[in-house]
């Protein structure tokens, strides 16, 4: 059954906790597109076996030592999501998607031992944080009940409890509260600190920013049958979200939060990848590939503001706590498992599974202390997500020698459990009180290429389909018969598109 959870943790420890860390936090940075080479998104990504695409650098290290010469290429595009802009942001914008070169360096020509040892370098946007968002929030009118208000009273009590005052609840009591002279959207009597139920709320969002990676590659082709690669990543995160919630309460009172979400930071892990042709003479291949967790460190900047009544009322920053936000995030490991074949020189097809434990992501603090807070949180991420399966097919069809033609599908399960909730340190710096649920994510690809004389271009389309369930808040109640009744979900999709295009030349 969902459940609101606020983190309590010893009143020592209270006052000095300004976190904003959670599941959904974690699922976001560990998430990653498809995105690659034009010829690697037309097929669907399906190419861990096949090899020989310069995006499998990144992906199967293995797969570049199936290339007996020189290859570089650059990729480019744009990105729609398929919902208007929001938040002063576009509903489609550039990316630079890919820029990779191998030097393939042959060994011996006798078909035996090792033949070729290649050398790798690739760039790759590893996903595009764009998405819009505006929609009228369900609050269940008929009950008269629900209030972003109440989960803010609630978090005011524990505030009170142990005197440690988050940001949210800080800017939200009454000017003659317990001290606490700030906004009055939350009242209070002798029982203590109550929120007003709403008669309307809606809720705006725009998330921008990108996450990419830098691999180094080295790869072996031994006998033209086994072939072996590693790769050292060096990843960049810059994710950034703005929203704005307005609420009219029962009252005849509004209030609207704008808040504004930046992490940044930086990260390693390192790819080790295998492919086997088991009969040598035939072109059917196995792929395996492994990743290590990617190790970050992160950096949080969060800053609010609060209107009531459409005057300017308070303004929050995430620096007012005296410390910086930084710490440390492992996401999971990550195991792939492909297959791979060509029939004469006109036809290949590839399909592969991909597995991501969600649940073992976890967070640890940047220095000492801390560790009963990040134990909490880590914990939560271990009941809140799930291991997510990722299934690839694709294929490419030559009807002439230098002309492609590709297509390819995913199947993405979702790493949220259904019932699934926002967990909010009462005493942190975070005001934002929304998340979504995301269901399964369904991509459809293709592509076309061309090749002449050492060139070649690409050019791939890619549509994702998904959607979710979205609570503007965490909000429950109980009626005089003992009946609960929970906020109730307002569906939402996360449709986008994608245009690609790769320029390469071989030497």
């Amino acid at each position: 059954m969902k459940k609101i959870l606020y983190t309590t943790i010893l009143a020592a420890l209270a006052s000095s906790q300004a976190f904003a860390q959670d599941a959904y936090d974690a699922a976001n940075i560990t998430t990653q597109d498809l995105n690659g080479t034009a010829r690697y998104v037309g097929m669907g990504g399906a190419l861990s076996a096949l090899g020989a695409d310069l995006t499998t650098i990144g992906t199967n290290p293995a797969g570049t030592a199936l290339m007996r010469r020189n290859d570089c290429s650059v990729s480019f595009g744009g990105v729609f999501t398929s919902n208007a802009g929001a938040m002063g942001q576009d509903r489609g914008r550039f990316s630079f998607d890919n820029a990779s070169v191998v030097f393939a360096f042959p060994h011996d020509n006798s078909g035996e031992g090792l033949q070729f040892v290649n050398f790798g370098v690739g760039y790759n946007k590893g996903r595009n944080h764009i998405g819009n968002l505006f929609t009228g929030i369900d609050l269940d009118l008929d009950k008269g009940v629900f209030s972003q208000t109440n989960q803010i009273a609630d978090m005011a009590e524990q505030c009170y409890k142990y005197d440690a005052w988050g940001m949210l609840a800080d800017m939200s009591a009454e000017n003659t509260q317990k001290g606490h002279e700030h906004a009055g959207i939350i009242c209070e009597d002798e029982q203590g600190y109550f929120g007003i139920p709403a008669k309307e709320a809606n809720y705006h969002r725009a998330t921008y920013g990108s996450s990419s990676d830098v691999n180094v590659n080295l790869s072996f082709n031994v006998s033209d049958q086994f072939y072996f690669g590693a790769a050292v990543g060096i990843h960049s995160l810059g994710y950034s979200r703005q929203s704005f919630y307005e609420e009219l309460g029962a009252d005849g009172n509004y209030y609207d939060f704008t808040n504004f979400y930046n992490t940044s930071g930086e990260g390693v892990d390192i790819k080790l990848g295998f492919i086997c042709r088991p009969i040598a003479t035939s072109p059917f291949r196995f792929g395996v590939s492994v990743h290590t967790p990617t190790w970050y460190r992160l950096t949080d900047e969060c800053t609010s503001e609060l209107h009531l009544n459409d005057e300017f009322v308070m303004y929050g920053s995430s620096w007012d706590y005296g410390y910086e936000l930084q710490y440390h995030f492992r996401t999971p490991w990550k195991f792939n498992f492909s297959l791979g074949t060509t029939i004469g020189n006109n036809f290949a097809i590839g399909a592969e599974y991909e597995l991501t434990d969600f649940s073992t992501g976890k967070y640890t603090p940047n220095g000492g202390g801390y560790s009963a807070y990040f134990n909490d949180i880590n914990k939560y991420i271990g009941e809140s997500l799930k291991a997510q399966h990722t299934f690839r097919i694709g294929a490419e069809y030559k009807p002439i020698q230098p002309l492609s033609l590709r297509l390819g599908y995913n199947y993405v399960t979702s790493p949220y459990y259904s019932d699934s909730y926002l967990s909010i340190p009462f005493d942190g710096h975070k005001t934002e009180t929304d998340y979504t649920n995301w269901g399964a994510i369904n991509r459809i690809t293709a592509g076309i290429g061309y090749r002449w004389s050492t060139w070649y271009i690409d050019m791939a389309y890619q549509c994702q389909l998904q959607k979710g369930d979205f609570y503007a808040f965490d909000d429950y109640c109980t009626d005089q018969k003992g009946n609960t009744y929970y906020l109730p979900a307002t569906s939402i999709s996360n449709n986008r598109s994608q245009l690609l295009f790769t320029l390469g030349f071989k030497f």
